[in-house]
């Protein structure tokens, strides 16, 4: 998208930092945050179709149950 690797990094961290922030401070649901930020017809709303149309909860879901069930095996 034209960043430079470490303008990329930068970006994603305040973005990361900034949300923990905001949700860290407020007492609303992320559900609530979602219809906060992601306005009909925008480029939020875009993204998180995407996300839907590719499982992507599901696949982070697999992902962590996977990791647990290896972190089991290198604990016994």
């Amino acid at each position: 998208m034209g960043f430079t690797e470490p303008e990329a990094e930068l970006l994603v961290k305040q973005t990361f930092l900034g949300a923990v922030h905001l949700y860290s401070n407020n007492s609303i649901s992320t559900q609530e945050w979602m219809d906060k930020v992601a306005s009909k017809g925008g480029t939020t709303e875009e993204a998180v179709k995407h996300f839907e149309k590719w499982c992507v909860s599901k696949n982070i879901q697999e992902a962590v149950e996977a990791a647990r069930i290896r972190s089991q095996q290198l604990g016994s």
